[in-house]
């Protein structure tokens, strides 16, 4: 046998070897492995809580609210969190928020889609962050990739390869009690910025239909798309109904379809104004304690449901975040429900 035959035998037969090794994972695949603290320690990892890595991001940056700065982690930490949220209806899109019970804070994860069927809600996952980017988007800490865009202080980590090699999936724990704030019309002035990030559910909070004079003084409920903003102060139609019907009829949480008669479908960002204190909403800059925007995207499978009537008291579960502008001035604290099973009627 020439030495060319015999290679191309060896070549078969590991190639013959690979495939049926192929076959008996796929039919008997190993067990998913569970980690712990101690598999992280054991690569040389110190932990850091949710609340520590946060303050230091801050306190490295000197970054304020609204500006763009990053902290490109090149030290062995790792932290870890239970998921609280679910992009599976939608409304989030290539997010992920982690808590931490034992700090009481929490974070966002910047990653891909699909989440839901990888880190359901009540999966403990840790997260080796040397070589991951902490970054500031408008207020809001999140960890995610080094960005290419100046504009953008990190981006998501989507790689296959450096998914798996940063993130570690946990314990099974499952949804607590002990996972949601509960916060209500007595004591709303005690939420700070140290809850941003967690599951929050505010109790007995009004639906406002409006000019709100914080901000930018919008109209609620209002829909935003391609650098637009519309109301029922607004010209034009949408689906052939014009804004002030619209949003006059019965609001949704958010908007799709032909504008304008446009051939091509447009899907709005919607935004709802609830409050304990409608009186006292602040003056033209940020919103007074009491007063959150419910901002849901046009992509949710729940945008076509009906916002509650003006006046409405209801029970809303969602994610607590801010937004500002680039100076960090126009402060408004945005609610993210994840379903529409979050806000109840009372």
């Amino acid at each position: 046998m020439t030495m060319k035959r015999i290679f191309q035998y060896l070549s078969a037969t590991a190639l013959a070897l690979l495939f049926a090794g192929c076959y008996n994972d796929f039919d008997a695949p190993a067990e998913e492995a569970v980690y712990t603290d101690a598999d992280l320690v054991s690569k040389g990892l110190t932990y850091i809580s949710i609340r520590d890595l946060k303050e230091q991001f801050w306190s490295r940056t000197g970054a304020g609210a609204g500006s763009v700065a990053s902290w490109a982690i090149d030290e062995p930490l790792y932290t870890r969190g239970k998921v609280i949220s679910t992009d599976r209806y939608g409304s989030l899109y290539k997010s992920l928020y982690l808590y931490d019970e034992s700090s009481e804070s929490a974070i966002e994860l910047k990653i891909t889609t699909g989440n839901y069927l990888f880190y359901p809600a009540g999966r403990e996952l840790f997260v080796e962050l040397k070589g991951l980017v902490l970054g500031n988007y408008r207020g809001m800490v999140s960890i995610g990739a080094a960005s290419a865009n100046s504009s953008y202080s990190n981006d998501n980590l989507e790689v296959p390869m450096l998914v798996r090699e940063h993130l570690h999936r946990g314990e099974e724990l499952g949804m607590t009690a002990a996972d949601t704030l509960v916060i209500d019309r007595t004591n709303y002035a005690t939420l700070t910025d140290d809850a941003l990030g967690r599951l929050v559910r505010f109790e007995g909070i009004e639906s406002v239909h409006g000019k709100a004079k914080w901000g930018y003084q919008n109209n609620f409920p209002n829909y935003f798309a391609n650098s637009t903003s519309y109301d029922r102060t607004s010209e034009g139609e949408l689906n052939g109904v014009t804004w002030a019907d619209f949003i006059g009829g019965t609001p949704t949480w958010a908007a799709w379809g032909s504008l304008n008669g446009a051939p091509t479908t447009t899907y709005f960002y919607g935004s709802a104004w609830f409050s304990y204190d409608k009186t006292n909403p602040g003056e033209n800059t940020a919103a007074a304690p009491g007063n959150y925007v419910v901002r849901t995207s046009g992509y949710a499978q729940f945008r076509g449901a009906p916002i509650p009537a003006d006046g409405a008291t209801v029970d809303l579960t969602a994610i607590y975040t801010k937004y500002t502008n680039t100076s960090g001035r126009y402060i408004t604290y945005q609610l993210v429900i994840l379903d529409e099973d979050d806000v109840v009627l009372k």
